[in-house]
């Protein structure tokens, strides 16, 4: 039997049927209604005089009136964290996944896109511009093609071994470019195990520049293979290789997702620094604690632990060993 709401007259009905002595079992099949329905409405809306349907009616109609969905973010508290780590360029997704890994009260990353294009509250402190893109409506973001560029012995990334593609371990490395106006560019390049990313300022866009600054990078931080597109900055791999010992492998032409990690690395850094805007004044510490932030941000992929903290515990558990992950999100 289906459940239903009981109506004024259903109220009338059952107030009649007490006084001539019928079960909530008949009460229930004369209204047609299941017998817990009837149940429920005694124990709840009786007087002690008795059961009332004026009573019980006007009972129904007053708490109906304040029957609302409650708002998953309605309680204050949670909107300024939600406000506070947005500021600080987490995305939702990350905020919502941090909030269950600490075991706290958690909306979905879609709950919270929807506070932030919805709610007033939300609307008068322009939170969308803290969002990765900064828009003011969602959109589906389509990446940007790769260049095509020809160097010379260039190494694939399909004789590249199989387990980098598995992230269990340590030191394996995606780099990219990303340009800037005056011919200037940053060098990024991120840890696929652990997230960790490192910038480095290009005065220009050069093979020998990019070669330095990569070198330089890879030097410290023992790295077993760098994967990198066909920009023409990475002429000089055979170079840096020669310098660290370390290949570098190139993806397929106008195959980004072959990167996935680095071209999301560029787009965090875009966030920051957004494309068109002058790097004229930017130092080199500047994007150290641009690196240093995006360290301290949980990544959905680590299980909501930050790169950083991801960094320590392999560090700490197996020094030098592959570690599994688990479970990649």
């Amino acid at each position: 039997m289906h459940y239903k709401q009981l109506t004024a007259a259903d109220r009338g009905a059952i107030e009649v049927l007490l006084r001539e002595h019928f079960t909530i079992k008949e009460i229930a099949e004369k209204l047609g209604v299941n017998p817990s329905t009837v149940s429920r409405e005694l124990s709840k809306r009786s007087t002690p005089s008795g059961y009332s349907a004026f009573v019980a009616q006007k009972d129904y109609e007053k708490k109906r009136q304040r029957c609302k969905r409650r708002k998953r973010l309605a309680d204050r508290k949670l909107q300024r964290y939600v406000t506070q780590k947005l500021q600080l360029g987490w995305s939702p997704e990350q905020i919502a996944g941090r909030l269950r890994y600490e075991g706290k009260e958690r909306p979905c990353h879609e709950t919270i896109y929807r506070w932030v294009y919805q709610d007033e509250y939300a609307k008068r402190g322009c939170l969308y511009q803290y969002l990765r893109l900064g828009r003011k409506k969602r959109r589906k973001w389509q990446g940007r093609a790769v260049q095509k560029s020809k160097i010379p012995n260039r190494v694939s990334i399909h004789q590249r071994t199989s387990i980098v593609g598995q992230r269990i371990e340590v030191g394996h490395y995606e780099g990219d470019s990303v340009i800037y106006p005056y011919k200037q560019a940053i060098n990024t390049l991120n840890e696929l195990t652990t997230g960790l990313v490192r910038f480095t300022k290009l005065e220009r866009k050069t093979s020998q520049l990019t070669a330095q600054a990569m070198i330089q990078r890879l030097a410290a931080l023992s790295g077993k293979t760098v994967t990198v597109d066909n920009g023409s900055e990475f002429t000089l791999h055979e170079t840096v290789t020669q310098e660290t010992g370390i290949p570098v492998y190139f993806a397929d032409p106008y195959c980004s997702s072959q990167r996935g990690a680095n071209e999301n690395v560029n787009m965090l850094l875009r966030g920051y620094l957004p494309k068109r805007q002058s790097i004229i004044d930017v130092t080199q510490e500047e994007l150290d604690d641009i690196a240093q932030e995006l360290n301290n941000r949980p990544r959905k992929r680590l299980g909501f632990k930050t790169p950083n903290e991801m960094y320590q515990l392999l560090v700490q558990s197996q020094k030098g060993s592959s570690v599994a992950l688990g479970i990649r999100m």
